[in-house]
């Protein structure tokens, strides 16, 4: 099996990527670090999965400040470790990346508010979702995406989630749902940690099932009301 890139070629796809994104310089600095504009930055995170196709990243809101640390993994489908990897960064930036970037400027252009109190929030805590990251096989390929999309199973989820929310600000949630057949594996994961309860929870949800694989992966940041001063 070929063996993962090394820690400064996957931080030079990730730069490539989040600089198409912002329209922004990003460079890589000793450490590696992967510094954006204003307080962002990038790093590899410890890697939990041997395969090449699996890249662990860690975006930090603020370079300086470990609680804004945000982990998340993805993985590519190519059977070329770059390849593999660059998708894996892409699905990666379109719903964790775009997440923290939209924390950091508050325009609404990365990604999506939902406040508490709506249908599609998280009880008690402010949220931003970014994209709906999908892949798969068959006219259906989608289906799941849409399905997370539409139901925002986070609110659903909530009363299971929130025990395993550890820090007072900055909780990033992770949802995955893959299936084809007979073969199932659902996750959420917070603040880079599989939540076994939550992830049992999604399982059983009403998501589209399909004959064909098919995947789909969002990105959920929870921040206290009072952080963002609303």
């Amino acid at each position: 099996m070929p063996a993962p890139l090394a820690d400064d070629r996957v931080l030079e796809l990730a730069r490539a990527r989040l600089s198409d994104l912002t329209g922004k310089e990003w460079r890589i600095l000793d450490g590696p670090l992967l510094k954006g504009p204003g307080s962002a930055g990038v790093r590899v995170g410890q890697r939990h999965d041997d395969s090449f196709r699996h890249v662990d990243l860690e975006f930090l809101l603020n370079v300086d400040r470990e609680e804004t640390s945000l982990l998340d993994c993805a993985a590519g489908l190519a059977s070329d470790p770059e390849e593999a990897t660059r998708q894996a960064i892409a699905s990666w930036a379109d719903t964790t990346a775009s997440v923290a970037l939209e924390m950091l400027t508050r325009q609404g252009k990365y990604a999506t508010w939902l406040q508490p109190g709506t249908p599609e929030g998280f009880p008690g805590w402010h949220a931003i979702i970014g994209g709906v990251s999908t892949w798969g096989f068959g006219e259906d390929a989608s289906a799941k995406g849409q399905w997370i999309a539409e139901k925002s199973p986070w609110a659903e989820l909530a009363t299971v989630i929130a025990p395993g929310l550890d820090r007072p600000f900055f909780n990033g949630v992770r949802l995955f749902v893959g299936q084809g057949g007979d073969f199932t594996n659902c996750e959420i994961r917070i603040n880079g940690v599989l939540h076994a309860p939550s992830s049992a929870a999604l399982a059983v949800m009403d998501w589209p099932r399909t004959e064909k694989m098919s995947t789909a992966r969002a990105f959920l940041l929870l921040t206290h009301p009072e952080e963002v001063g609303q």
